[in-house]
């Protein structure tokens, strides 16, 4: 049995016309939470039915790195790198946790 993990989903609303915008953004990312600790990985979804939603699903070893790196100066600068008018653009629709599961086989 793995040890589980602490996935955190945020649901985005972005203007139809900034989505590739924001993805590209993701993709030029600084990157600092990858050396960040407990963090295991990141994804952008697309969502095929609803264009202007956009899912970023962010794995972590616990609740408690999450929530670390999430005060940290790390993301601060991630978020700031982010241009003005595409933060505008972006709104955070929900934010999901998934806890309580183990990873039983990849």
């Amino acid at each position: 049995m793995d040890d589980g993990m602490y996935v955190s989903v945020s649901r985005l609303r972005v203007e139809i016309h900034q989505v590739d915008r924001l993805i590209d953004a993701f993709r030029a990312r600084a990157g600092l939470v990858d050396a960040f600790p407990g963090f295991m990985g990141l994804e952008v979804w697309r969502s095929e039915r609803s264009p202007g939603e956009v899912l970023m699903v962010s794995r972590w070893r616990a609740r408690a790195d999450f929530t670390a790196y999430m005060k940290s100066d790390a993301h601060q600068l991630s978020h700031d790198r982010i241009p003005a008018d595409l933060q505008d653009a972006i709104r955070l629709e929900r934010l999901d946790h998934v806890t309580g599961y183990d990873v039983m086989a990849r």
